[in-house]
């Protein structure tokens, strides 16, 4: 008798759909096949694809209360307009801003997601109120000043140590330096040392745009990439968020060196950042995931646009139809991003853990379902996800989000933001 078992739902097992009955026991995929099983609690699946959860590997959850504020802008100025804005929000606001980002994830698919931004000790407790999975890191910009690179560094290691294995190992807490155009080389270098003393990750952005790129060389006589690698900053504790502007060299050294990238392929348009290439990265064995990054420039947390999007940008940027193909985005979708974090997840596999989600075979959209695969990737809009279990934790039951209060959240939201709504007010 399993603690959960998903009854003949059409699987995603490696790399084939197939009928298959699913047990979990405790937080971990226990059995995959077709033996018939029992549970305490039965999911009948044989209308339902059953994938891994996705991850969002790169977000700013709490900038839900800015959603739909800053736009039209190139990424510098959006940033100074963002920048003045989120001086403005309470520990309250980034509280309600991420339950309401996680209630729109878990509705989508999403079991694990990358946060960075600050007041985070607010984003782990709605973490950990609504069931998700997170890889949490505050925000550090330090600017070359040194007084304030200690204390951002003080701060980004006591909110690891205080929340790193939470709410039963559903938080991993790792280091987040902004940028390399906000953080200074010797905070960079700091934040490499800190991060092998606690053996923790390093979220960092890098190469999102060609003012970046063009700033950095100009500054350090080096690409980001080189720049960072040529420092000794990059190892397999590294995830760079976008990397849209890198040389072939850059590719080889993100292989060389273990770095992951998260790709953002809907931000980087609406920001006019560039179209990352991901073909390269991953011929070159890069492990390139995908995320959302935060709802102020997405404007969604829905990895379903990320999925279809980033496939359709790597055909056209390459004129090849074979460029990204479905069954590879899939996969960086859910394992490259577990992968990414060091997260036993992202398959159904016995061992792993238990971040499943299910889809209705029968949603309008997928039909005919000559291939699932195809139907998810490219006629995919989210609302087909009926389940979401996180951890070995049913956390939505036929689309009834069983953690969260949908209409709280709605309501105080919108208090939120109409309290701030003088700070927001849009100028032209």
């Amino acid at each position: 008798m399993y603690d959960i078992s998903i009854k003949g739902g059409l699987c995603l097992v490696g790399d084939e759909f197939t009928r298959a009955n699913i047990g979990i026991q405790g937080n971990r995929i226990a059995y995959v096949g077709r033996e018939d099983i029992r549970g305490e609690v039965e999911i009948m699946a044989d209308k339902k694809l059953v994938v891994p959860g996705l991850f969002n590997a790169h977000t700013h959850l709490a900038m839900t209360v800015l959603r739909g504020y800053v736009e039209d802008m190139p990424l510098m100025e959006w940033l100074r307009r963002v920048w003045e804005i989120e001086a403005r929000l309470t520990p309250k606001d980034i509280y309600w801003g991420s339950i309401l980002g996680i209630l729109e994830m878990i509705k989508t698919g999403t079991t694990a997601f990358s946060d960075m931004y600050f007041h985070m000790d607010e984003v782990a407790r709605a973490v950990g109120e609504s069931g998700m999975r997170a890889v949490l890191s505050y925000g550090m910009i330090e600017k070359g000043d040194e007084e304030k690179g200690r204390n951002e560094l003080e701060t980004g290691t006591e909110f690891i140590k205080e929340w790193d294995g939470a709410f039963s190992g559903r938080i991993k807490a790792v280091f987040g330096p902004h940028a390399p155009y906000t953080c200074s080389p010797g905070f960079l270098m700091k934040v490499k040392e800190r991060a092998e003393e606690l053996d923790t990750l390093i979220h960092i952005h890098v190469a999102e745009t060609k003012h970046e790129f063009e700033e950095i060389k100009q500054k350090y006589g080096k690409t980001p990439v080189k720049f960072l690698d040529d420092m000794g900053f990059l190892s397999k504790r590294v995830i760079i968020a976008h990397a849209v502007w890198v040389e072939n060299e850059e590719i080889r050294i993100l292989k060389k060196r273990g770095v992951s990238v998260v790709h953002n392929p809907v931000s980087n348009l609406k920001l006019a950042s560039g179209i990352a290439r991901v073909r390269e990265m991953l011929r070159a064995g890069v492990n390139v995931c995908l995320g959302t990054d935060g709802a102020a420039s997405n404007n969604t947390y829905n990895m379903f646009e990320e999925i279809k999007l980033a496939s359709l940008l790597q055909k056209v940027a390459t004129t090849r139809a074979d460029a990204l193909k479905a069954a590879d985005v899939l996969k960086m979708a859910t394992r490259n991003g577990y992968v990414a974090y060091g997260i036993e997840g992202g398959e159904l596999k016995e061992g792993m853990l238990a971040d499943i989600i299910l889809l209705d075979a029968k949603s309008f959209n997928y039909l005919p379902l000559y291939n699932p695969l195809y139907s998810i990737v490219y006629a995919g809009y989210g609302c087909e996800v009926t389940h979401v279990i996180v951890d070995g934790e049913l956390i939505m039951d036929d689309r009834n989000v069983l953690t969260i209060d949908e209409e709280k959240v709605v309501d105080r939201v919108e208090s939120t933001v109409s309290d701030l709504i003088e700070g927001l007010r849009p100028r032209g």
